[in-house]
């Protein structure tokens, strides 16, 4: 009987456990997506100045062939340059969330082998009961 009290004790302490843990990995996901949407509203910033200095090139060429020349390839070398920079980001941010996403999916499962444990444990304890009462009943 004390060993059933123990392991229920046990088992109570385990799910408080998981359950902080569960709360936690909630918040990082949380917190994680309030990342990964800011930094996407930064992309689409990006993209439209992008596209309006195009439209600016454009206004360019109709202003004046020669000087818009020079111009347009200065701009052009620099919207390559966001655009590779905004690649890179990109490409490290998903890099980001996969392994985090991972490391969530990871603590999930140790979560759900936790639980089976205690399912089993308390399967035991309850066998236990139940051959201590067989004894008790064959000693009367």
């Amino acid at each position: 009987e004390e060993n059933l009290d123990d392991a229920a004790v046990d088992a109570q302490m385990e799910e408080a456990m998981l359950q902080t843990q569960e709360a936690m990995l909630e918040a990082e996901a949380a917190r994680w997506k309030k990342q990964v949407d800011s930094k996407y509203e930064a992309a689409q910033k990006l993209a439209a100045a992008k596209k309006a200095i195009q439209t600016a090139f454009i206004q360019l060429r109709a202003d004046s062939e020669e000087d818009q020349a020079v111009d347009a390839q200065m701009e052009e070398a620099m919207l390559q340059t966001q655009e590779a920079m905004l690649e890179a980001e990109a490409s490290r941010w998903k890099r980001e969330v996969d392994s985090k996403f991972e490391a969530a999916q990871k603590l999930a499962a140790a979560k759900k082998a936790i639980q089976a444990s205690f399912v089993q444990l308390r399967q035991e304890a309850a066998d236990d009961a139940a051959l201590d009462a067989q004894m008790e009943e064959a000693m009367l």
